[in-house]
């Protein structure tokens, strides 16, 4: 993480991890996975079954909220091991090796 990713995660996670999750996860992976495969089943099948969608809303939903939760985590862990850099001695530059 550089200091660019971590001032727009800084900025991100003031939302919280609730908001954060439902939003990214169920509402923005939730939603487009659905209308993918929405899309595939009209394209393939050239007919859409209105119960196949609500189920994909749930379904997706789910599988959108564990995507958001493990991708918070993960960031989580990548900022505080910048933020741990950042304040080592040395802020956390590594000394540049020399190609000769």
């Amino acid at each position: 993480m550089n200091e660019i990713q971590a001032g727009k995660w800084r900025k991100t996670r003031t939302m919280g991890k609730g908001k954060y999750v439902m939003f990214f996860g169920v509402l923005a992976w939730g939603l487009s996975l659905t209308l993918l495969f929405t899309a595939m089943e009209w394209f393939t099948q050239h007919t859409v079954t209105a119960s196949w969608i609500y189920i994909r809303i749930v379904v997706m939903g789910i599988a959108g909220f564990f995507i958001a939760n493990f991708r918070w985590d993960a960031r989580e862990q990548r900022f505080h091991a910048f933020e741990a850099a950042a304040k080592a001695p040395g802020g956390g530059k590594q000394a540049k090796k020399k190609t000769s």
